[in-house]
């Protein structure tokens, strides 16, 4: 007996086996898809905070090459299941050497992120209670000369 490729989705944590065939949501055309999504760019870097499975949807390589004549050796190494959702991206190309010396130049995305940056998760500001460090401002005491922003009586 044959095992099926078993692969996990950024959807869910599940296992699912893949088929080789072209999927879209019942009752949506690609073209309307890609008019939904604007220009579709299909990815398989899944760590990246950009690339999105949705249900029922994936592409094939051989769809991708416009040659339906395509077949490859493993077939879940050939379908495309995660959609880039950023706006706009940026694709660079690296010089890749390989073993035997030879200097090729591989496309890859600039823009590719596992991190989110530029917000601020304040719960890490909250101790284990609930309560913030350093207390709030009710519990400030009256006394202290930061109290009085700057009008602080000194020798009372």
């Amino acid at each position: 007996m044959v095992k099926k490729p078993v692969f996990y989705t950024q959807m869910s944590k599940t296992e699912e086996s893949v088929s080789y065939e072209d999927k879209l949501p019942e009752g949506i055309t690609f073209e309307q898809f890609k008019a939904d999504k604007g220009v579709v760019v299909w990815c398989k870097y899944t760590d990246c905070i950009h690339n999105h499975s949705f249900k029922d949807t994936q592409r094939t390589t051989g769809t991708l090459r416009k040659d339906l004549n395509f077949k490859p050796i493993v077939e879940s190494e050939a379908v495309w299941q995660g959609v880039c959702t950023r706006d706009e991206i940026g694709i660079s190309f690296q010089s890749v050497i390989s073993p035997t010396g030879g200097k090729f130049k591989v496309p890859s995305c600039f823009v590719a992120a596992t991190n989110k940056t530029g917000y601020m998760d304040f719960s890490r500001l909250l101790q284990s209670d609930g309560s913030p460090y350093g207390g709030s401002i009710d519990s400030q005491n009256p006394q202290h000369a930061a109290f009085h922003y700057g009008t602080a009586e000194y020798g009372n």
